[in-house]
C-alpha cells in the first residue's frame, strides 16, 4: 500500500501517536506489510538546513546539500509510516543497526524533490526482528539521484549465544581527530532533526527507557564523522555507510580514527577514556 500525501506531517500529533504504539504486542514471528508513504514535491528547509550544517560541522553556504541531510529531511514521513496501524511493532525501542546512503550527484538547497519511504525487507536474526526502511528523492527529470536505507532491530527475546571476542583494532585507522558531544546536543540536535526521542534528551528521561543516561543521537555522530572527513576527501561523496555500535552517553569524549582506503575513508569512533567503539563507517 502506498500512502500519497500533499504536505509534510506534523512533528506534535506524530509524537504523540509514536508514544501510543506502546500499546502494540507484536506475536514472534509477526509479518511486516510492505508499506509506503509519498510526498509528491518537496523543498528543502534553508533556515533548517544551516543550523543542520552548523551543528555537524558542514560547511556553510555553499548550496549544496550535505549526504545526510535529506534523510533528516524526511524522518516525518518515516514517522508517518511507522505510526500507521498495519506496521505491528512499538515505535519506542527500535534500534537502529546500520544506515547506507548513496547519491549519483550532489543535491542543490533549491531544488524541488519527491520523497518517498518504504518498508523494503525484513528478517529476523538472533536480536529480534529487522527491517530495512528505505528512503528515495526523485528529481524534476525523474531520476533518483539519493537513496538512503537504514536497518532498523525490534528486540526479541535475549538470544542464549555467548558474544564472541571484541574485534581487534583496525590497523588502518592510523589517523587521528578528536570528536566532544557536549551534554545538550541530543537537546539541540533533536529540535534540528525533529527527532525529540526521550532516550536523547536529559539523564532521567532515558533513564524512564532503561538507559543509564541519555545519549547521542547515531545520525548526529555519523554525520559528525562525514563532515571532518569531507574536506579530505577533495570531491562530493557518493556514498555513506555506517554501522552502529554502542550508544555515544553524553557528555562525551570521543576520537574519530580514520585512514585511506581506494577512493574514500574507513573510519571508527572510539571513546577517548575506554576505547569502545560507537560506529565505524565508511565515506568515498
Amino acid at each position: 500500500m502506498n500512502l500519497v500525501l500533499d504536505q509534510m506531517p506534523a512533528p506534535g500529533p506524530l509524537s504523540l501517536k509514536a508514544f501510543g504504539t506502546l500499546r502494540r504486542k507484536p506475536k514472534p514471528g509477526v509479518a511486516l506489510p510492505r508499506l509506503s508513504v509519498s510526498l509528491e514535491k518537496s523543498t528543502f528547509d534553508a533556515k533548517n538546513l544551516a543550523a543542520y550544517r552548523a551543528i555537524c560541522g558542514f560547511a556553510q553556504d555553499n548550496g549544496t546539500v550535505p549526504i545526510p541531510y535529506p534523510q533528516v529531511h524526511a524522518i516525518h514521513l518515516q514517522m508517518h509510516l511507522l505510526t500507521q496501524r498495519q506496521f505491528p511493532l512499538p515505535l519506542i525501542g527500535l534500534v537502529h543497526l546500520k544506515n547506507r546512503i548513496v547519491q549519483e550527484r550532489e543535491l542543490r538547497e533549491d531544488e524541488v524533490f519527491g520523497v518517498q519511504v518504504a518498508l523494503v525487507g525484513d528478517r529476523v536474526s538472533d536480536k529480534g526482528l529487522e527491517f530495512d526502511l528505505q528512503t528515495t528523492l526523485t528529481d524534476a527529470q525523474g531520476q533518483q539521484p539519493w537513496v538512503a536505507v537504514a536497518t532498523v532491530l525490534h528486540r526479541g527475546k535475549k538470544s542464549s549465544k555467548k558474544k564472541g571476542p571484541a574485534p581487534a583494532p583496525d590497523t588502518r585507522l592510523g589517523d587521528y581527530k578528536q570528536l566532544d558531544a557536549p551534554e545538550d546536543i541530543g537537546r539541540r540536535y533533536g529540535r534540528i532533526a525533529g527527532d525529540m526521542n526521550p532516550i536523547h534528551l536529559y539523564p532521567l528521561t532515558a533513564k524512564l527507557l532503561g538507559f543509564d543516561r541519555h545519549i547521542a543521537h547515531g545520525m548526529w555522530s555519523m554525520a559528525r564523522c562525514a563532515s571532518m572527513l569531507q574536506n579530505s576527501l577533495g570531491r562530493a561523496p557518493s556514498e555513506l555507510e555506517v554501522q552502529f555500535k554502542l550508544p555515544l552517553f553524553l557528555p562525551a569524549r570521543a576520537a574519530m580514527r580514520h585512514g585511506r582506503e581506494g577512493d574514500g575513508y574507513t573510519f571508527a569512533l572510539l571513546g577517548r577514556d575506554g576505547g569502545k567503539t560507537h560506529l565505524t563507517g565508511r565515506l568515498r
